[in-house]
């Protein structure tokens, strides 16, 4: 997205301020602005350090978001680097993103991110192409969907586009997915260097009817994504797994819903692996192999 890009690729607002030169600053702010959006309460301390300056006790409301930790802001004006170590959470992770002009392509009852990590600049120069270190996140009950109307102008935030792997999941799989893909949790511990994210943990979805694992590589730097993505399906001991590799997956989805209905224990969980590579925005997906999992 044009717009995205700008945003990432803007110059560092604070490279000409000297941390170095910042007073000890106690600060706590009931209600703060940006414009005319409330961004929320925020509270931290400042204390100088002989490289610049430490912020101990955050507690900042980004619309929707709390954050808290700790951080600090090191260097010389246009040598400077930050780094942060704390968490942030929230509700409904649709609201957020929309509060924020993203495009709002997941919903949530709850989200928290743990973050320890550091990038080059000023706090206020943080970003996804620019960071190091790891991001162990947790969505709790939602549901990632398709944008449709004018949600389709909006920018979509770059690790949370499912979009490429809804439509292909539920092009293979439209009994058991529907419009949406649906979850109890996500989980997933992504270390990053210079803006590159490795799956330390693949990413796991875990929901009413297919479980997702996503391992790989994510070059934010470069829009390239080469991961494996692992769905895992349950199916009758009388389907053969072949009768979803070869386009009848409506048969597994609604002998699936039968079994449910009549409460009889014959479901297996078959797994297909799918690769994903290319632009993270468009990835292309395609049929990698079929095996099952043990029970």
């Amino acid at each position: 997205d044009p717009n995205a890009t700008v945003v990432e690729n803007a110059p560092d607002p604070l490279a000409d301020v000297d941390p170095r030169k910042i007073p000890a600053l106690d600060i706590k702010i009931s209600q703060l602005f940006q414009g005319d959006q409330l961004l929320g309460a925020w509270a931290l301390k400042i204390r100088p350090t002989p490289t610049g300056m430490r912020m101990s006790d955050l507690s900042l409301g980004l619309k929707g978001i709390l954050l808290e930790g700790d951080g600090a802001w090191e260097g010389a004006p246009g040598a400077s680097s930050s780094w942060f170590k704390g968490r942030l959470a929230g509700k409904n992770l649709e609201d957020v993103l929309k509060a924020w002009n993203f495009a709002p392509t997941v919903t949530s009852e709850s989200f928290e991110m743990n973050v320890d990590g550091r990038w080059p600049g000023s706090p206020a120069w943080v970003g996804l192409k620019r960071y190091s270190g790891s991001l162990d996140a947790t969505l709790n009950r939602g549901q990632f969907v398709e944008v449709e109307g004018g949600a389709q102008a909006l920018r979509v935030f770059g690790l949370l586009n499912f979009n490429s792997i809804g439509r292909r999941l539920r092009l293979d799989f439209s009994d058991l997915l529907g419009k949406g893909l649906s979850y109890d949790r996500v989980k997933g511990l992504l270390v990053a260097s210079d803006g590159v994210y490795v799956t330390r943990n693949p990413i796991t979805l875990t929901g009413p009817s297919s479980n997702l694992e996503l391992n790989g590589t994510l070059d934010m730097v470069r829009d390239r994504v080469d991961a494996k993505l692992l769905v895992t399906l349950p199916v009758t001991n009388n389907l053969p797994i072949a009768a979803l590799i070869v386009g009848a997956p409506a048969i597994g989805g609604a002998l699936f819903l039968v079994d449910k209905l009549l409460g009889d224990r014959v479901a297996r969980f078959a797994s297909v692996q799918y690769k994903v590579e290319g632009p993270w925005k468009e990835p292309k997906i395609t049929f990698d192999k079929p095996f099952e999992k043990p029970q």
